[in-house]
């Protein structure tokens, strides 16, 4: 799959990441990079904190990060306190701080909590912001993480949080999209179970629901459309072309009929499964969506494939969504590739690594051995990482 074609998109990174009492960087730390634009490689043995910090890089964009972690697992040793199995303090805070660059232009960025608050705050150049969506205009990301290598094996839920990621990082309003989404489902779920059938409150949750879930619907097959079609042109590439497809009521109906009219069958769903809901049922919804991946040479579903296969599909995926990304809005997202090197041969080891060398934009690699990335000696910046510490180190062929 070449990229040369793409030059003219615009590269990301960052030159400065600062973590305070970040899961395992107790107190105060600060990596400085020479350039923000070319590859990093972090090396360390397991524990060494290297995952620690690509997840700080995730939440220099909306959602919750790579780990999808809740706030109060992010701080080292917080002492929280519960009562009702209700956090009543939070006493420790963290933060990420970052300049991150957008082609020329830099940015000062920042995320994190406060003691004994529970919401993130974002920071853009000193100014405090209302949301996390004003992380969009700044920095776009995806990764690739080991507990991806099974993902088409996994449970829907998985495969839906990462469908909503490549989402995200082309449109970074779908975080809130989704967010407003399952709050709404879970406070009407709430009110359902209770028994308190308040028809004002419950119809103007169930509007959210719809509104926000057409978007949601909607904005998923945009992306696999628009992977699909980057997908079908790399057939000659060493990674095999993957085929997408959407399981889903709501993504299902928009397919087949105007969105108005989807909205009015999700609506009339929706009052149809109160009392199923109420009694611990469920409905279809784009909580139930599913992604379906097949490797297109065999005809075969991906959860029937090998390791090494799927592992290649999911690169292959990822490497679609950044060419669809930096033809169609500019811009090359940041990569973060966490033990990338589990279950792939030798060929393709070597074929990812000169991929993304090509990459306007800066991608982080974690590994246990330096020998491991001989093909970026010459091209990337190494840290070795140790107790929660880095030290820059040039590699030796």
């Amino acid at each position: 799959m070449s990229f040369r074609p793409f030059f003219s998109a615009q590269g990301e990174g960052v030159k400065k990441l600062k973590l305070f009492n970040f899961r395992s960087y107790l107190g105060s730390f600060e990596m400085n990079l020479e350039d923000c634009f070319s590859p990093v490689v972090l090396i360390g043995s397991n524990g060494a904190g290297k995952t620690n910090l690509l997840e700080a890089l995730s939440f220099l964009v909306p959602g919750r990060g790579l780990r999808y972690s809740r706030l109060l697992d992010i701080p080292f040793h917080s002492d929280i306190r519960y009562q009702d199995e209700k956090v009543i303090e939070m006493p420790s805070r963290w933060s990420v701080f970052a300049e991150a660059y957008r082609g020329e232009f830099m940015t000062e960025v920042g995320t994190g909590v406060m003691p004994n608050q529970k919401r993130r705050q974002v920071k853009v150049n000193g100014q405090l912001k209302k949301s996390q969506e004003s992380l969009e205009d700044i920095l776009s990301m995806l990764w690739i993480t080991p507990a991806l290598d099974r993902l088409f094996c996994s449970d829907p839920s998985s495969r839906r949080q990462f469908l909503d990621r490549l989402v995200q990082a082309f449109d970074g309003a779908h975080a809130a999209r989704c967010s407003n989404y399952y709050k709404a489902m879970r406070q009407w779920g709430r009110l359902l179970k209770e028994g308190r059938v308040d028809e004002k409150w419950l119809s103007s949750l169930e509007e959210v629901m719809v509104s926000t879930g057409v978007a949601i619907g909607a904005a998923r097959l945009d992306i696999v459309e628009r992977i699909s079609r980057f997908l079908k042109e790399e057939t000659d590439s060493i990674f095999p072309t993957a085929t997408l497809e959407i399981k889903g009521f709501l993504e299902q109906t928009l397919q087949e009929k105007p969105a108005l009219l989807a909205e009015d069958l999700f609506r009339f769903k929706i009052k149809k499964s109160r009392a199923i809901y109420a009694d611990g049922g469920s409905f279809s919804g784009p909580h139930t969506t599913d992604l379906k991946v097949y490797y297109q040479a065999k005809n075969q579903d991906a959860a029937l494939c090998s390791t090494g296969e799927q592992k290649a599909l999911l690169i292959s995926i990822i490497l679609a969504q950044l060419k669809a990304q930096m033809k169609e809005k500019g811009v090359c997202p940041m990569l973060l590739l966490d033990e990338i090197y589990a279950h792939l041969d030798k060929k393709r080891q070597e074929a990812l690594f000169e991929q993304v060398s090509l990459f306007p934009s800066q991608v982080w690699f974690t590994g246990t051995d330096v020998d491991l990335f001989k093909g970026l000696q010459k091209r990337a910046q190494f840290f070795n990482i140790e107790n929660s510490t880095a030290s820059c180190f040039r590699a030796v062929a």
